[in-house]
């Protein structure tokens, strides 16, 4: 009878996942494309487990999780050494900083002392350059955002003036938007898949080197900066999803899904 009892009973209710919950992440654009496959993927592991990751750019990213305001964030440069101090990181990849220009152009390449000319605004016209007598509009990023930091360190070696005619765009979604709408544009992006696929815009080779994934990992395009996710540095103190979630990052899988987003 007893067996019969058991057989008959109710089915056990399956044990909630203790990692269930809502958690939140924010950072720079150039790496929220590999944050995005991480967290989808980790949810997929984790049912229970629901994500919102928006694109703040990375100084806020660094700051929100320097101040507990998120569980974690993500950035798509270097720390400097007193940031260093406030958060840990764990690598997710590398991001190139590339030009882009309106997919009606049929500019592929141009050389270094090219885009400082354009972005200096000492070539005008792309009939300079073997295209249409059109002027050239320049888009340039927000200041401190990763991508023009790292375009002035590469073609100016620091802070420049741009053109007086340069309009500044704020994020990726901003910056493509902006350099598809205007024939005659130019501006600098994250060199990401999701700059690549924008059928309104094209990546152009610096010097003849695309702004490939493994042009980038080997080197050959020096246009770079590294992809982090940033948290406090004291993990005992972080939520066990958020540790959990760190480790599935450094695991095998999660270096797997990192680098077939970048």
């Amino acid at each position: 009878m007893a067996a019969a009892a058991a057989c008959g009973g109710r089915p056990a209710a399956p044990s909630a996942d203790p990692l269930a919950g809502a958690y939140t992440a924010s950072g720079g654009g150039g790496a929220i494309a590999v944050v995005q496959a991480l967290t989808k993927r980790f949810a997929e592991l984790h049912p229970g487990v629901i994500w919102q990751v928006d694109e703040t750019g990375s100084d806020a990213g660094i700051n929100l999780a320097a101040g507990g305001q998120i569980d974690f964030g993500f950035v798509s440069r270097a720390l400097t050494p007193d940031e260093s101090l406030k958060l840990k990181t764990v690598n997710i990849g590398l991001s190139g900083t590339g030009v882009i220009v309106n997919a009606a152009n049929p500019t592929k390449n141009l050389t270094k002392d090219q885009v400082r000319k354009i972005f200096l605004g000492e070539i005008k016209n792309w009939s300079e350059l073997g295209w249409d007598d059109l002027p050239i509009k320049v888009f340039i990023r927000e200041a401190n955002a990763a991508t023009r930091t790292t375009f002035e360190t590469y073609f100016f070696g620091g802070k420049v003036t741009y053109t007086k005619d340069a309009s500044e765009v704020f994020e990726l979604d901003q910056t493509l938007k902006a350099i598809g709408s205007f024939r005659a544009s130019i501006g600098m992006a994250t060199s990401s898949g999701r700059t690549a696929s924008d059928q309104n815009v094209r990546l152009l080779s610096i010097d003849g080197i695309f702004p490939s994934a493994e042009n980038l990992v080997n080197g050959t395009y020096r246009i770079g900066r590294p992809l982090m996710i940033v948290y406090p540095p004291d993990e005992s103190k972080l939520k066990p999803a958020i540790r959990a979630f760190l480790e599935f990052v450094r695991s095998p899988e999660g270096q797997r899904v990192a680098a077939s987003a970048s």
